[in-house]
């Protein structure tokens, strides 16, 4: 039961990750239309035409979402390990598409920003779950 624990709070707070990410970029389009016409553009032609400060409310918008995940998988999971896992993963993936595939298409800062705080934040998230501690043994 433990393993099927780990393994949901794995999937859910990657699915939370990815959808609470675009829920947030959503939500701030509705109030600044300006970021709206930006992210559609990326969306449709994949341009990445944000002005600095609509790229630094992206960076603000994925560790909020990391944040999230890293809660909903240590509620769901009790398990350290899990998000641990949650956190590799969620950092590899950045790491791959910022730091090594897509490194032209974006900003040097704005790839180191999406980069650098993205397992902190999921580990911050862990922590601010009610009764979960990275530091303290397994459950």
């Amino acid at each position: 039961m433990n393993m099927l624990r780990s393994a949901a709070g794995v999937v859910v707070g990657l699915i939370v990750w990815m959808v609470g990410f675009y829920a947030l970029a959503i939500g701030v389009s509705e109030l600044w239309p300006d970021y709206a016409i930006h992210g559609r553009e990326w969306m449709r032609e994949g341009r990445f035409t944000f002005t600095p400060a609509m790229a630094s409310c992206n960076l603000a918008l994925w560790v909020l979402a990391e944040i999230a995940a890293g809660w909903l998988a240590a509620r769901i999971s009790k398990h350290r390990g899990a998000v641990w896992a949650l956190a590799a993963l969620v950092g590899i993936y950045l790491a791959a598409v910022h730091l090594i595939f897509d490194w032209s298409r974006f900003p040097w800062w704005y790839d180191l920003g999406v980069v650098i705080p993205s397992v902190p934040a999921v580990l911050l998230g862990a922590a601010l779950a009610i009764g979960f501690s990275p530091a303290r043994s397994q459950r």
